[in-house]
């Protein structure tokens, strides 16, 4: 079923304005996650982001380091309340919902990650999500001072500290046995923005979608982040492109239209500016046969 994005749409524009922050990011996938759980209160789940705060803030960490800070977050998220990635069954669809995350304790390593951001935000300190290849990891700093430094986390894999070995084993545990290849490069450590955050969670889901086949959530998903991340002309040609292939022809122009209008925008430009071109044409198409089919005849006269 495609969804009426009317009763949400305002708050998900406010987080596609802006810089690309997001002043309650933990909150912001709840809402996300709570329109494939209509009807299900976020009360709880609520209660849950400030008891993970809470509990933080009960350890009274003084030190401006941030080993320790990283230790006492992995031990309020992980050793107290349980959470780690869902290893067993990494596709489910559930990993990156956070009301789903957060009943099980177990998720993808975004949406993991979101949860370490909110508790340690809520005690003022400086995190924010890196731009790792394939796998989120976060970064954690400790008091201005340059000695109080800064540390990478891995939340799904139980709230670990990386270092850079660690790192380079991932890069070539990614890339294959066969790939030599594991440098670090710069772009890998440059932090990401709350809105890329919530795109990245969106996007794992729609990829599962699109798996299985079912591209009335990946097109609820996509209309999601045409909301949350208007300027990517990438979301809009996707949307477009599906909602044609499922026969909503006028949504469909809407945004391929758009698409076309907008092509300097997005990579590849010439090819797709070629299949928006193609797929108008065929919507053009097929609505002259549709009207050609709906013109009432002549009784017959007997």
């Amino acid at each position: 079923m495609i969804e009426n994005s009317e009763n949400y749409a305002a708050e998900l524009k406010a987080v596609g304005s802006g810089d690309g922050s997001v002043g309650d990011l933990a909150g912001a996938a709840l809402l996300l996650a709570s329109l494939d759980r209509p009807g299900v209160s976020l009360q709880k789940y609520e209660h849950h982001l400030k008891i993970l705060a809470l509990d933080l803030k009960s350890m009274n960490i003084t030190s401006q380091s941030a080993t320790h800070r990283a230790r006492a977050l992995t031990d309020v998220l992980y050793a107290r309340h349980e959470y780690t990635g869902n290893k067993e069954f990494y596709e489910d669809l559930q990993n990156a919902n956070l009301m789903s995350v957060i009943d099980s304790r177990k998720g993808l390593p975004v949406a993991l990650s979101i949860l370490y951001i909110h508790a340690a935000r809520c005690q003022g300190w400086h995190i924010e999500g890196l731009n790792f290849p394939q796998h989120f990891l976060i970064r954690l700093y400790g008091s201005s001072s340059a000695a109080a430094g800064q540390v990478i986390i891995d939340p799904f894999n139980d709230g670990k500290i990386l270092n850079a070995k660690d790192l380079r084993e991932m890069i070539r545990e990614f890339n294959g046995s066969e790939y030599n290849n594991s440098d670090l490069k710069p772009e890998y450590y440059e932090p990401v923005t709350d809105r890329e955050i919530l795109v990245r969670l969106l996007e794992n889901i729609k990829i599962r979608c699109l798996k299985v086949s079912d591209l009335g959530q990946a097109i609820n998903i996509l209309m999601r982040l045409v909301l949350i991340d208007p300027e990517d002309i990438q979301h809009h040609y996707e949307l477009g492109m599906l909602l044609a292939h499922v026969g909503r022809n006028g949504p469909a122009r809407e945004r391929l239209t758009y698409c076309r209008d907008n092509i300097d925008k997005i990579k590849q430009n010439d090819l797709i500016e070629q299949q928006v071109i193609n797929t108008l044409l065929d919507l053009d198409k097929q609505d002259l046969e549709s009207k050609r089919s709906n013109v009432l005849k002549l009784p017959e006269i007997e």
